[in-house]
């Protein structure tokens, strides 16, 4: 018999979480550590497995998550429903059998049925996900900082910084990001599973050899950092994973703090903003290195017309985008597929399918349309990199213009 795609029943959880271990390495053994949960649970309802015989092959599972879209200058970002996939892969014994278009199907399925406008993802392999549709969405920096030459040029404001537990810290912080993340496209929301299982869950199984969390926090900010020793050296390196403030001002008082902590001898931070602050605060500005710029956050449109009319644009203008088929065909019809009028301005806009014969001004594959619709990407940068074609003469420069989004999209939440 065929390998079948199905969603899982409640007796089945502790075998679909022994089969997501197997493709990304990560065998669960018979230690109690290890076996226990690590991550939140998706609704049973949008579980897959790839079932063979009388075993699971692969697995996959859409958590229920909110992103935001760009917003008006100076006001908050509009949230849309979104599909966030995770837990995906294919066991190496059925790889290259068609199985993990089968799961992209069976969840895309379920997210338009649903109406959500958009599905979301991390990929492990940046490889993957374009084919099905996916664009890049968001990116992020990992920095490095050497805190002896961490003085500003500007001294910082002064502010209290407490360290908390983690009960603390989880009625603490939630109510800070939900502010601080307000005004940033791209940004997903945090549900109490997420904050549980993702951002504050510090099992030591999970620590490799590293400290604790440790949870600082202000009025208007805080930071997660952990601490471990540097091969060969006296002193420690902390590593950032969280850094949210509500303002600049209070974004530089968190910095200040992390980087007057002593025997510390270099601080690590990641997601980053890739346009970045901190490097015009330091009074040395080679203190602060890049060691790489990641995809972070991924997206497939679902519902053209809804996704682009639920966002905002600094200015006005049409467009009628004719949007290609992705590689690997998981929904049928697709209808992210075809032409659609796209008529905006500062006041708001719609967005439609075109008439039959309507002509189009851009011609670009589903992921560029990810891409455009949070302002990751100019659409003439796309199109000098041959991903999107200029039908109508002067589309590039309005497209460039209706899609610029200030700030740059980032996302900080793994999911």
């Amino acid at each position: 018999m065929a390998p079948r795609v199905r969603p899982i029943t409640a007796e089945e959880w502790t075998a679909w979480g022994r089969s997501v271990g197997v493709p990304f390495l990560h065998p669960v053994s018979d230690d109690p550590a290890d076996a226990e949960q690590h991550w939140e649970r998706p609704p049973l309802e949008r579980t897959w497995a790839i079932v063979d015989g009388n075993r699971f092959v692969g697995n996959a599972a859409v958590l229920t998550r909110r992103v935001n879209l760009p917003g008006p200058a100076g006001g908050p970002c509009p949230a849309v429903p979104m599909a966030a996939v995770t837990a995906v892969g294919v066991h190496p014994t059925h790889r290259r059998r068609g199985l993990l278009r089968r799961l992209m199907e069976a969840m895309l399925t379920d997210a338009v049925a649903r109406g959500e406008p958009v599905a979301g993802l991390q990929a492990s392999e940046a490889g993957i996900y374009g084919r099905f549709g996916f664009g890049v969405a968001t990116f992020a920096a990992r920095r490095r900082i050497d805190p002896r030459r961490g003085a500003f040029a500007r001294p910082a404001p002064e502010a209290e910084v407490r360290l908390l537990d983690p009960a603390e810290a989880a009625t603490t912080l939630p109510g800070i990001f939900e502010r601080a993340v307000a005004r940033t496209p791209g940004q997903v929301d945090r549900t109490e599973g997420s904050w549980t299982w993702e951002v504050l869950h510090d099992p030591p199984a999970l620590r490799n050899g590293r400290s604790a969390q440790f949870h600082a926090v202000t009025d208007d900010g805080y930071v997660l950092y952990r601490a471990e020793r540097v091969a060969h050296r006296d002193g420690r390196r902390l590593r950032v994973t969280d850094l949210c403030a509500t303002s600049p001002e209070a974004e530089a008082a968190l910095w200040r703090f992390v980087l007057g902590i002593d025997l510390v001898d270099e601080v690590e931070a990641f997601p980053r903003p890739v346009v970045d602050p901190l490097a015009h605060r330091l009074a040395d500005l080679r203190a602060l290195g890049t060691t790489g710029i990641e995809d972070f956050l991924w997206l497939r449109v679902l519902d053209p017309p809804s996704a682009l009319s639920s966002r905002s644009y600094r200015r006005g203008g049409r467009l009628v985008l004719e949007v290609e088929p992705p590689e690997a065909a998981t929904l049928d019809p697709d209808p992210a597929v075809g032409r659609f009028v796209l008529d905006a301005s500062p006041e708001g806009a719609i967005a439609r399918p075109a008439l039959p014969g309507r002509g189009a001004d851009l011609r670009l594959g589903l992921p560029d349309l990810a891409t455009l619709l949070v302002g990751a990407v100019p659409a003439s940068i796309l199109a000098a990199a041959g991903r999107v074609a200029e039908l109508t003469a002067g589309s590039l420069t309005t497209a460039d213009g209706l899609f610029a989004t200030q700030p740059p999209p980032f996302d900080a939440t793994g999911f």
